[in-house]
């Protein structure tokens, strides 16, 4: 997957060349530029919009909202007596869920201690303690924090030893799902800021990249690694297994500057400048820059939010501009046109 700049748009722009005698040239002077070719064929240039969230570059994939499900299960066998909890409910730890008749494993508790008491051999102590155990199991109690998915008894059913009674999706451990290209791995991180979207509840929640996986998967000829996101503080409850958001992995994020792609900016004798699109043409405005980010770099200073940049396309993208378009390309540096590079 690509890396793209927040709120940063794209445009092709599509200019007719004034008819002139003479061989095409370009030329730039004085922040204008001027093109001129035999039979208007047209000049293709490329804008790019500097927007509100252009400190921002961040790569965007599709997250599932996952959890982890534990199943209680009877450890002993016998009528349940009462169960305590319903779908939906909230429980922790220790929460009481179903009761298991003890009649029987309260005599088989007080034989085994009578009998330990009189002969306290160690055959007569692993008694009392398997009695005591089983005892105590007659109450099921929830071993984690959860939502109560399911019950799956009532009072009265007769249960056994490994019998599913209560499903409970544990809270905590709920997180969100993804995969990212193979040509991220290299700048994702964990510990990245992740901010989730779910559009169809119109909420946004914030968390970070928890684990990279240390395989990749291969599916109809893509190479992608999984990975997971933890939420910050428990999200709220219209959160549920199974729904879908928009994630993004926040790669680099500026204060003060902005990012803009490599291919805005260009130097001269002057320095590092870029061209600013204004009613009377392109202007050539100097710039600070900063560092480079993958095929961005960021200007510190001569360039504020709403600034329209015209770019030097590369030879790749004038060629899928010319094969998705079906028009000759021409421009400033494009060979065959009589044009310089600026």
């Amino acid at each position: 997957m690509s890396l793209i700049a927040a709120v940063v748009i794209f445009t092709v722009v599509f200019l007719l060349v004034v008819r002139s005698p003479g061989r095409a040239r370009a030329s730039a002077t004085a922040g204008t530029t001027q093109t001129a070719q035999a039979n208007q064929q047209p000049s293709v240039f490329l804008t790019y919009t500097v927007g509100e969230g252009a400190n921002v570059e961040y790569v965007t994939i599709v997250g599932q909202v996952v959890v982890d499900k534990k199943q209680v299960v009877a450890k002993v066998s016998g009528e349940v007596k009462e169960v305590f909890v319903k779908e939906g409910d909230t429980v922790k730890v220790g929460d009481p869920l179903v009761k298991i008749d003890d009649t029987d494993y309260r005599v088989e508790y007080l034989t085994a201690y009578a009998n330990y008491t009189t002969s306290p051999t160690e055959v007569n102590r692993l008694r009392l303690e398997q009695a005591k155990r089983n005892l105590d199991n007659t109450l099921v109690t929830s071993p984690v924090r959860g939502i109560v998915e399911s019950v799956n008894v009532d009072p009265g059913d007769r249960v056994s030893a490994g019998t599913v009674l209560v499903t409970i999706t544990e809270t905590d451990t709920m997180r969100v799902e993804g995969s990212i290209d193979e040509y991220d791995l290299r700048n994702v991180r964990e510990g990245m800021k992740a901010i989730f979207t779910f559009e169809q509840l119109g909420l946004e929640l914030t968390g970070k990249v928890s684990k990279i996986k240390g395989s990749a998967q291969t599916s109809g000829g893509i190479v992608t690694i999984p990975v997971e996101f933890s939420f910050d503080g428990t999200p709220p409850r219209i959160v549920i297994p199974g729904l879908t958001c928009n994630v993004k992995i926040i790669l680099t994020e500026l204060s003060g500057s902005f990012l803009v792609p490599k291919t805005a900016v260009r130097s001269d004798e002057g320095g590092p400048y870029v061209l600013k699109r204004t009613p009377q043409g392109p202007q050539k405005v100097y710039v600070k820059i900063g560092k480079e980010i993958n095929d961005k770099v960021e200007i510190i200073e001569g360039v504020n939010v709403g600034d329209v940049l015209v770019l030097v396309p590369s030879q790749e993208e004038l060629q899928r501009l010319r094969t998705r378009q079906g028009l000759p390309v021409f421009g400033p540096g494009v060979p065959g046109t009589g044009g310089r590079r600026q």
